[in-house]
């Protein structure tokens, strides 16, 4: 998931308007990040997913990420949405892609990166419907101006170009 991962931060930021942008875009990407940094760092044994895409992986980065944001913010509701939102990225990839459960376990999901018009659509649909719950939070007079409309349009190009690569290089490794 790559775009849906953002609609899913801004369906957050609708719900609980107090909790900045940017604070739950890191909360969606941080287990990619962790990923990242652990390929970086040379992790190959055990792999760099399960160090960032496991189920215990996620639940220490959701649980360090939310304390981080409680002891900031004093909000336990914020912070109780931060840390959801970093477990909400290993739900959405297990539906495009196939990732670990625990070290020695399973790998599952429903590879929808295989077929990419069907992922464009799927991430597209969780991006517009996050967009559509941000909208919500915003001013009235701003929900229909030109930034927040180029916001969902960008969202859904950049989503497109991601589905266009999975088609043209299948099997593509992060790492």
């Amino acid at each position: 998931m790559y775009g849906g991962h953002v609609g899913i931060a801004l369906a957050g930021k609708g719900y609980r308007s107090t909790v900045p942008l940017w604070v739950l875009l890191i909360a969606t990407q941080l287990p990619d990040w962790a990923d990242a940094a652990a390929c970086y760092a040379g992790a190959s044994s055990p792999p760099s997913e399960i160090l960032s895409h496991s189920l215990p992986a996620v639940a220490v980065l959701a649980t360090v990420f939310a304390l981080f944001y409680y002891v900031a913010a004093r909000d336990v509701a914020g912070s109780a949405l931060a840390g959801t939102i970093v477990v909400s990225h290993m739900i959405a990839d297990y539906v495009t892609g196939l990732k670990p459960t625990w070290p020695g376990g399973p790998f599952i999901g429903l590879e929808v990166y295989r077929h990419p018009a069907l992922d464009f659509g799927i991430e597209s649909i969780v991006i517009i419907v996050g967009w559509m719950i941000y909208r919500r939070s915003l001013p009235v007079d701003r929900r229909d101006s030109s930034p927040v409309r180029v916001m969902l349009f960008c969202l859904l190009l950049l989503q497109l170009a991601a589905s266009v690569s999975f088609s043209l290089f299948p099997g593509i490794k992060k790492c």
